[in-house]
C-alpha cells in the first residue's frame, strides 16, 4: 500500500515538472523582438509596417519586431 502511494506521488511530481517545462518553453516562444540599435548593428534597417509596428528588414534580425523609444 505504501509503495502505491509513493509511486503515485512520484508520477504526480513528474507530471508537474513536465507541465512547468512546457509552460516555460511556451513563454520563451513569444514573438522575437529586437532593439532599434541591435537591428542596425546586425546589418538591418528598421521599417514601419502597414500595421503600424516597426520591423527589422535585412541583416541578422530580419523580420523581427523592433521595440524602443527611437522607433516610435
Amino acid at each position: 500500500m505504501r509503495v502505491r502511494r509513493l509511486l503515485g506521488l512520484a508520477l504526480a511530481t513528474l507530471a508537474f515538472a513536465g507541465m512547468s517545462v512546457t509552460a516555460s518553453s511556451a513563454a520563451t516562444a513569444a514573438a522575437p523582438q529586437v532593439s532599434w540599435a541591435d537591428c542596425k548593428y546586425g546589418g538591418g534597417s528598421p521599417v514601419k509596417h502597414s500595421s503600424g509596428y516597426w520591423y527589422c528588414q535585412g541583416g541578422t534580425y530580419n523580420g523581427q519586431r523592433v521595440y524602443g523609444s527611437a522607433g516610435y
